[in-house]
C-alpha cells in the first residue's frame, strides 16, 4: 500500500526556474514558478545522490534502452525509486504556530479560469466574483455546432451579469477554494494577487573566462530571480508545498537525504520538512440533487488533446482553459534536450454531466506525466444557468 507524505520547501535564497528560450549575452533570464517536472527531478536526483547512485552507469543504461527500474538496478540504487510519485508544487503560506509549536500553513491554488472580477470593483476586491457557467443547450441564438464529433456537445460558457468583467489572476485561499468547489459565491477577498506572494529580484551578471577566471569583454546579462515573500515581524512566509507518494516496498527511511536539496538553476537550494499531507478531500464535493461534477486543475496537465483530458471525453459539457504552458528542459540522464510540449494551465475548469468511475489519480494521459505530478485536480460541483 502506498504512503503519501507532505513536504514543505523553504527557499534558502532566491530561486531560478527558467523556460527553454535561449539565454545569453545582452538578454534577460526571467524565473517562472516551478513546474512539476522540476520538483520531481529535484526529489529523484536527491534520493539517487543519497543512495550513492552511479550516475554514469545509470545514464548509459537508459541510453541503451533499459527501463528506469532496470537502469537503477545496474547503477546500484533501490529500484523502488522508479515507482515513486510526486505531486505539486503549490504555493503555501504559513500562519500562527499550532498547539504543538509547529507552523501552520495553508496551500493556495491558481484561480479557476471561470472566475471573473467586475471591473468597477477591481480596486477594493470586496464584491462577490462572477462565475461563468455552461449555457443550456439551444439557449444561445446563432450558436452553431462545429461539426466536429468530439466537440459537438460542448456548450458555450455564459455570464449572467450585465456589468463589464475581466478574468482573474492570482491564487485562491482554502476558504475560497471550498466555496468554489461547493458552487457557492466566492468573495474577491479570497483571491491573493501574485505580488502578495512573490516578487522578482533583478540582478546583473557578467560572463567569466573559464581559463583565466576573468570577466569576458562585453558579456553582460540580467536575470530575474523568484523571491517568495517573507514577513519576519508577522512570522509569516510563503513556501512551496509538495507531496511524495512512496511505493509499498520503499521501506523505512525512504526519504533519507532530503533535508536540504538543490532546486532549480543557479545552484539554489531549499530546506525540506516533512509535514502532514494537506487534507484535499475536505474541500472536494460530489454532486447531489441537480448538481453535476466539475474538475479543477491545480497543476498544469499534458493531454493528448492538448487542452482536453482524454478521460473526460465521454462526459465533458464545457471547459474554460486560460492558455497553454510551453514546457521543455534538459534530460541529464540522456544528455540532451527534452522535446517542447504544451500543457493546459493550472486553473483550467472542466464541466461534466456525470462523475467518472473510477476517478483517476491525475488527469494526464501518460503514466510518466502522472508520476511527475502533471494534471493534479480537485472535484467540485456546478449547477446549470436558470
Amino acid at each position: 500500500m502506498s504512503t503519501t507524505i507532505g513536504l514543505t520547501l523553504e527557499p534558502l535564497d532566491v530561486l531560478f526556474f527558467r523556460d527553454g528560450r535561449p539565454f545569453g549575452a545582452a538578454t534577460r533570464g526571467r524565473s517562472d514558478l516551478p513546474q512539476p517536472q522540476t520538483l520531481a527531478g529535484a526529489i529523484w536526483t536527491a534520493l539517487l545522490d543519497a543512495h550513492r547512485c552511479d550516475f554514469p552507469t545509470l545514464a548509459a543504461a537508459l541510453q541503451q534502452g533499459h527501463s528506469l527500474a532496470a537502469a537503477l538496478g545496474k547503477a546500484r540504487c533501490p529500484e523502488w525509486i522508479a515507482k515513486l510519485r510526486v505531486r505539486g508544487p503549490w504555493l503555501a503560506r504559513t500562519g500562527a504556530e499550532d498547539s504543538s509549536g509547529g507552523r501552520r500553513f495553508e496551500v493556495l491554488v491558481p484561480v479557476p479560469a471561470v472566475l471573473h472580477r467586475v471591473k468597477a470593483e477591481a480596486e477594493d476586491g470586496a464584491g462577490l466574483l462572477p462565475r461563468l457557467r455552461p449555457l443550456p443547450a439551444g439557449r444561445l441564438p446563432g450558436w452553431h455546432e462545429t461539426g466536429n464529433d468530439e466537440q459537438q456537445e460542448l456548450r458555450p460558457l455564459w455570464l449572467t451579469r450585465r456589468e463589464a468583467t475581466e478574468p482573474l489572476t492570482g491564487f485562491l485561499t482554502p476558504r475560497g477554494l471550498r466555496r468554489f468547489l461547493a458552487d457557492e459565491d466566492v468573495p474577491g477577498t479570497e483571491v491573493l494577487a501574485p505580488d502578495e506572494l512573490f516578487a522578482f529580484d533583478h540582478r546583473t551578471g557578467i560572463g567569466i573566462e573559464p581559463d583565466r577566471l576573468s570577466a569576458q569583454t562585453g558579456i553582460i546579462y540580467e536575470a530575474s530571480f523568484l523571491a517568495l515573500k517573507r514577513d519576519l515581524k508577522q512570522r509569516q512566509e510563503v513556501l512551496l508545498y509538495a507531496e511524495v507518494v512512496l511505493p509499498e516496498d520503499s521501506g523505512a527511511g525512504a526519504l533519507v537525504g532530503l533535508q536540504t536539496i538543490p532546486f532549480g538553476g543557479e545552484g539554489r537550494r531549499v530546506r525540506v520538512e516533512r509535514v502532514a499531507p494537506w487534507p484535499w478531500h475536505q474541500y472536494e464535493r460530489l454532486p447531489r440533487g441537480d448538481q453535476r461534477p466539475l474538475v479543477l486543475l491545480t497543476t498544469p496537465g499534458f493531454f493528448a488533446g492538448r487542452w482536453k483530458p482524454h478521460r473526460l471525453n465521454a462526459s465533458l459539457v464545457a471547459a474554460a482553459v486560460p492558455g497553454a504552458l510551453a514546457v521543455s528542459g534538459w534530460d541529464l540522464a540522456r544528455g540532451g534536450p527534452k522535446p517542447n510540449r504544451f500543457a493546459a494551465q493550472a486553473g483550467s475548469t472542466y464541466f461534466l454531466d456525470q462523475p467518472l468511475d473510477p476517478w483517476p489519480g491525475t488527469l494526464s494521459d501518460r503514466p510518466r506525466d502522472q508520476q511527475q505530478g502533471w494534471g493534479c485536480y480537485l472535484k467540485g460541483v456546478w449547477t446549470a444557468c436558470s
